[in-house]
């Protein structure tokens, strides 16, 4: 169906329902593969109950082959098209059957390094419907990265990157410090503490960065998040470690993504 694409440091996977969310998506995954050595894969799952109209089986079977290949061609006409703009291959795969237990079971076969979602209008729940993108987050033990629809990179080269923590910490994702290698703008560090806290060291570094600090409190997810479109960040990572225990919101990280209209990099 596609150009095979086995090489590359990093796989991203791009889940996809042919939506406009969906295409970003995956314009998206490839200029991030582009710059840190990625492969990009495309699944498309979908729910044979939203195919099948009949209750006998010869005609659910045939109506879900027609269904296969009705799809299969869209996706081939799409996924052709963006190869094709962005000179790069893309696989894909097309899944029938229970859509979260699908996916979960593709991500356990598959062990992407990101999975790739879109949102749409800053709504992140309804993205391909029935909460994926909130299931993928707190029930699949992945890296996920999310794009907005009305914000499009055009490429995560010499990107301004944006961190919740203190520094980089050594178990992070390898793509964090890929990029900021590669990048001429200072790291930025955006972290939240209480009057309690010992104060942090900073961290040494041969490149710039540059830290905020703000106080624990009701507000402070808004303060962060409104420093980080002031500060023109254009990526931001936040692992989902970083943010317990921390008494503002226990899913700070899904809470940052849904305020925050970059393309946002929830970690494990």
């Amino acid at each position: 169906m596609s150009i095979k694409n086995d090489s590359g440091k990093y796989k991203l996977l791009v889940l996809m329902d042919l939506s406009q969310a969906s295409e970003i998506a995956l314009t998206n995954a490839i200029q991030l593969a582009k710059v840190i050595d990625g492969r990009v894969e495309v699944l498309y799952v979908k729910a044979p109950t939203d195919v099948v109209k009949y209750e006998n089986q010869l005609s659910a079977m045939r109506a879900i082959h027609e269904d296969n290949r009705t799809t299969k061609a869209q996706l081939q006409e799409l996924i052709q098209k963006i190869s094709k703009k962005e000179d790069f291959p893309i696989t894909s795969r097309i899944a029938y059957g229970n859509i979260k237990g699908s996916i979960k079971e593709h991500l356990s076969d598959s062990q992407p390094d990101i999975v790739v979602l879109g949102k749409r209008k800053s709504k992140l729940a309804n993205f391909l419907g029935n909460g994926i993108t909130e299931f993928v987050l707190s029930d699949c033990n992945v890296n996920v990265l999310i794009v907005g629809e009305d914000h499009k990179l055009h490429s995560f080269k010499d990107i301004s990157l944006g961190i919740y923590g203190n520094k980089v910490e050594e178990s992070n994702l390898g793509v964090i410090n890929d990029l900021n290698k590669q990048t001429t703008k200072p790291l930025k560090l955006f972290s939240v503490r209480s009057p309690q806290d010992k104060p942090v060291e900073e961290e040494t570094s041969s490149k710039e960065t540059v830290s905020y600090v703000f106080s624990e409190g009701t507000n402070a997810l808004d303060g962060l998040a409104s420093y980080v479109l002031k500060t023109n960040t254009q990526l931001f990572c936040i692992t989902k470690k970083q943010t317990k225990g921390l008494s503002f919101q226990p899913d700070s990280a899904r809470q940052i993504a849904k305020k925050l209209d970059i393309p946002v990099l929830i970690m494990q």
